[in-house]
């Protein structure tokens, strides 16, 4: 019930929905759906510069989760990603947390370049005309908050 429009909400549902409404169990279930959820990922880059915004060493390139699949099922790891994902979806928490955590972690950074990477799963209904399509071709990527922010240097 907590994923309705699922394929099994929408080809069994016809059976499974009068029970449920009548027992109350027709709820969502929001703190876990979607699950799979949207395959998402952050990129981000610390740069390295002098005073005068001049490259003091080669930027770094980062993802998190590395393996940007969302292929780890492992429970302590989906925990932190969805907390990740708490996190990361809004610019001020990012600024707050993320980007002083990325600073402390490679000292002499001056700013993170910053990426949401957002990988749509297609509809059912996509999925069922494009058939024949391979499934990495049907998803869609999106680049959000996108945004660079400065370290602050320690007084």
């Amino acid at each position: 019930m907590g994923n309705g429009s699922s394929f099994l909400g929408r080809y069994l549902g016809q059976y499974y929905f009068p029970v449920a409404n009548t027992t109350g169990v027709n709820t969502t279930w929001n703190f876990f759906s979607p699950d799979p959820a949207h395959i998402m990922y952050v990129h981000y880059i610390v740069h390295f510069e002098d005073d005068y915004g001049n490259p003091t060493k080669d930027p770094k390139e980062y993802f998190y989760p590395e393996q940007k699949d969302g292929s780890n099922f492992a429970m302590n790891v989906r925990r932190h990603n969805y907390m990740m994902r708490f996190m990361v979806i809004d610019p001020i928490r990012v600024a707050q947390f993320f980007v002083p955590w990325v600073c402390k972690q490679n000292p002499g950074s001056t700013k993170v370049q910053f990426a949401l990477i957002l990988n749509r799963i297609p509809s059912l209904d996509k999925v069922i005309t494009l058939k024949d399509t391979p499934y990495s071709d049907l998803l869609t990527t999106e680049e959000l908050n996108q945004n660079v922010y400065s370290c602050q240097k320690p007084n």
